[in-house]
């Protein structure tokens, strides 16, 4: 990304009504990454070193929150805007990324962009003084005037150059003299252009001023800051507190910065950023998108689905917000069910839809990955299934990587009477060309054999009618370890430095929303140490990552002149 003061080979412009392309580079690393948990590069970190700040286009969520806040218009859906696409593959990056802007995204960009300026044009007042509703035509410039300096800068979240003040009081006169719209109409016009703009859809709020540089990198300005600082926290625009602080030039220094983390953190809106995080970490947010056997699990549907996903956002939320602890994550047995969720835990007693705080049975359940949602969304359309388990624990919560599977494995057995299900995958895994693997991944998932495909306890393993064997192994931290069940995994995990360090890492791939990269490892590493030092509260780690070196600074991307 272009910084303060900077040009890049490559050059998208910031202004006013410019077209929606591919967007920039994204130059971040890539599948291979292994900085954090699963070990980094073998040379001493640089301390001084940042990561690459790619342009990368709002998320659909992002839109939508923006829209809301800038707008106060929440009339727009996720399928009025680009979707991200789920990604699930082995050794998928875990959070939504924007794709490239196809031309069916553009054209729901301009529908969402018309739509928006229509719904502002009966609220002209809330943005302009009420005599610029209908003013006189002599007043008509001042007010346009107006709107420009005092809403566009809003629109781009930074203060506009003079030759963008051009640009848009030129449009303006566009829409009125040569498109004869009124003066409504030529607002709308404006509008509609700002919305489709790189300057309202991409991450480029630049400062004004030449690049402050440190060594090899760049230190974000104070604008930048309080727009990553808001999409990380908030998943949308500052609010006016940050702006005013950027104005202020009160967003330079890690201090400065973690009194605003620290106040956001505490803010509702940051909620809905910590369930979106545990929710694409762990896959729970493709749930409706994973049907089960209906032989098999009658009672599972799309409500069901989407209560599972509930309670699992919900848990990360609580969590974060009560008491903080990492070690409830995989431990605490509070959460909340409807009646249609109670019936896979249980629980009886609990009637309607509305979630209804419950504890659950600490025999057998505690933390998340023993929450419904996460069982279910690994779990086989007709049974468990411990590879895709195991693979989300090594590769979500160890940082792991996996080689691509070859060509053509062998498929894992169907169902088979007399046969559990921990046979029929031992069985599978002695194939050679699934060694390599599967002898990595599956003794972690047998350690979640107790549930089944929608995460139900069981004692007997419905196929073979014997007693489940949930017991395990598992290398952390470079020790081999083994365990009874998922219970006594889940505290190997919860004590575990290297699923600490990697849970580090996943909170600054989140808020760069890209891969690590060498650059990054000290930063991780420096996050890591506050979140330890901190007793592993989560909140003292997501304030660190937000004034580490790499959230602050930013290494120069190929080909980029500094000015």
């Amino acid at each position: 990304m272009s910084g303060s003061g900077s040009t890049t080979g490559a050059g998208s412009t910031t202004g006013a009504g410019g077209t929606t392309g591919a967007g920039g580079t994204t130059g971040a690393g890539g599948a291979g990454s292994t900085t954090g948990g699963s070990g980094g590069s073998a040379l001493p970190a640089d301390p001084t070193a940042a990561g690459l700040f790619p342009v990368q286009r709002l998320t659909s969520r992002e839109y939508l929150n923006t829209a809301r806040d800038l707008l106060n218009d929440t009339t727009l859906g996720p399928g009025d805007v680009p979707n991200e696409a789920d990604d699930t593959s082995n050794n998928a990056f875990p959070f939504r990324q924007p794709t490239p802007i196809a031309t069916s995204d553009a054209s729901n960009l301009q529908g969402a962009a018309e739509s928006l300026a229509a719904n502002l044009s009966s609220k002209v007042s809330t943005i302009l003084p009420a005599s610029c509703a209908s003013p006189a035509s002599t007043a008509e410039a001042g007010c346009a005037t107006q709107f420009i300096s005092t809403f566009a800068p809003k629109i781009y979240r930074r203060p506009l150059s003079a030759a963008e003040v051009t640009d848009l009081t030129a449009l303006y006169q566009t829409g009125r003299t040569t498109l004869a719209l009124t003066f409504q109409g030529a607002i709308d016009f404006m509008l509609e252009a700002m919305l489709q703009s790189p300057g309202f859809l991409y991450h480029w709020e630049i400062d004004p001023g030449p690049a402050i540089k440190d060594g090899s990198v760049v230190q974000l300005g104070n604008y930048q800051i309080a727009n990553r600082l808001s999409y990380f926290l908030w998943g949308s625009m500052p609010d006016s507190t940050l702006f005013a602080a950027a104005a202020a030039g009160q967003l330079t220094t890690a201090a400065q910065i973690q009194v605003q983390a620290t106040r956001m953190l505490a803010d509702p809106k940051a909620k809905d950023t910590l369930a979106d995080f545990f929710d694409d970490l762990m896959d729970v947010n493709t749930l409706p998108t994973r049907p089960k056997d209906p032989n098999y699990y009658p009672m599972f549907n799309e409500t069901l689905a989407g209560d599972m996903e509930t309670e699992f956002r919900n848990f990360g939320v609580s969590v974060v917000t009560g008491s903080g602890l990492f070690s409830d994550l995989f431990s605490s047995t509070q959460s909340s069910v409807t009646q249609a969720l109670s019936a896979v835990y249980g629980i009886k007693g609990v009637t309607g839809t509305t979630p209804q705080a419950t504890v659950l049975d600490s025999t057998q359940r505690g933390g998340m990955l023993t929450l419904a949602g996460f069982l279910t969304i690994t779990g086989q359309t007709n049974g468990s299934d411990p590879v895709r388990r195991g693979h989300q624990v090594l590769t979500r919560l160890m940082c792991g990587q996996l080689p691509d599977p070859p060509a053509t494995v062998p498929p894992i057995p169907d169902p088979t009477k007399g046969v559990s299900t921990r046979q029929r995958f031992i069985t599978h895994d002695q194939n050679s060309c699934t060694l390599g693997c599967h002898n990595v991944m599956d003794p972690i998932g047998f350690g979640y054999e107790h549930y089944d495909g929608i995460g139900q306890f069981r004692s007997i393993d419905p196929d073979s009618n014997t007693a489940i064997d949930s017991s395990g192994s598992i290398t952390l931290d470079g020790s081999a370890d083994t365990f009874p069940d998922a219970l006594a995994l889940n505290k190997l995990l919860l004590n575990s430095p290297q699923i600490q360090s990697c849970f580090a890492t996943q909170w600054v791939r989140y808020a760069a929303n890209r891969w690590d990269t060498p650059a990054d490892a000290a930063s991780i590493a420096a996050a890591t140490s506050a979140f330890q030092a901190a007793n592993l509260n989560i909140r003292n780690l997501i304030v660190a990552v937000a004034t580490s070196r790499t959230f602050r600074y930013r290494s120069p991307d190929t080909g980029e002149v500094l000015q």
